[in-house]
């Protein structure tokens, strides 16, 4: 098998197991709303958005989309009660 072969079934490998291989540290993305362009920041478990319902719940649309799309990659934000 050559080199190449090698790497893409390494590769298929980790992402069939990303659940348990991928843990991901840090990030940022802009997500473009209906009515807003927000930041959105994690950090070793801590998440941040630059929307008013982060700000006042500490939990937002656009927090839980991105948990959606990274699943067990990240921990989940914590539901604040207010």
């Amino acid at each position: 098998m050559d080199a190449i072969a090698s790497r893409i079934i390494k590769a298929r490998q980790y992402v069939a197991e990303r659940d348990q291989r991928i843990h991901v540290n840090s990030f940022e993305v802009q997500i473009d709303g209906d009515n807003a362009i927000h930041q959105v920041s994690y950090n070793r478990g801590i998440w941040g958005c630059d929307c008013e319902e982060f700000v006042r719940r500490g939990i937002c649309a656009h927090v839980m989309a991105m948990e959606e799309i990274l699943g067990d990659a990240v921990q989940p934000a914590m539901l604040a009660v207010v």
